[in-house]
């Protein structure tokens, strides 16, 4: 059995269903909508595969009733969201997943690696700008679902790379004095003041299975890329 975390569009997944033929799949995402298309599309693509979706926030527990506790499950989670969650965070999340790894169950995760902070800083910055443009969308998203009078061109996107934490910090930097107002409150912002919009930890191959051993899990297995920029780790949850 196949699951995935944040499944979105189910096309990195396509390799590993060629690969190992798995009895069933499931997918879990929290947008409903692009859920539903995307495992219709992998029904219709792999008719010889049992194909279920579920809506839910991973990032919370999880309480299922499919699959069966027979099924041996491997858990796919392919991009390297888990550098979103502090170390203590991530070490909390990977413990909620026992229950739906199960002993005897593999974990297979992306994780991006530690790597010349000139990279990080031109990825992060990048030239085209869509980096920006998803940092800004939070403010988008308050102005267009919640009214919020706010405009997110008068905040400035700032992404830097805390090498000694191994992370990269990213926050919108108001370009003047403002106010926000939100549900009842005010937020007001100086010029330069930063709003803390996300952190993107970055480990090494060893920093990060001493992580996986403190979650309870055994590393087993580990791929890179040639420039061992991102890696990839099979993690055995035992009895």
């Amino acid at each position: 059995m196949l699951v995935e975390l944040g499944s979105g569009a189910s096309e990195k997944v396509r390799l590993l269903l060629d690969a190992l033929r798995p009895v069933a799949y499931l997918g879990i995402d929290i947008s409903r909508d692009f859920l539903q298309a995307a495992t219709r599309r992998l029904a219709q693509d792999f008719p010889w595969l049992a194909v279920h979706a579920v809506c839910a926030d991973f990032s919370e527990p999880l309480t299922l009733s499919y699959p069966p506790a027979e099924l041996k499950r491997l858990v796919f989670f392919p991009g390297s969201s888990l550098g979103n969650f502090t170390p203590d965070e991530a070490i909390a999340f990977l413990k909620r997943l026992h229950p739906l790894v199960r002993p005897g169950g593999g974990f297979l995760i992306g994780i991006d690696l530690q790597k010349d902070p000139r990279i990080l800083h031109a990825a992060y910055n990048d030239s085209q700008g869509i980096t920006a443009a998803f940092n800004r969308n939070v403010l988008y998203r308050l102005r267009r679902e919640y009214s919020v009078a706010v405009d997110p061109e008068q905040f400035a996107h700032e992404a830097v790379y805390n090498e000694k934490v191994g992370r990269i910090e990213m926050y919108l930097a108001s370009l003047r004095e403002q106010e926000i107002r939100f549900q009842g409150r005010r937020f007001r912002y100086a010029a330069g003041e930063r709003l803390h919009t996300e952190y993107s930890y970055k480990y090494t191959i060893a920093g990060f299975q001493a992580l996986a051993r403190d979650a309870g899990y055994n590393p087993e297995a580990v791929w890179t890329d040639l420039r061992r920029y991102f890696s990839v780790h099979y993690l055995r949850l035992d009895g």
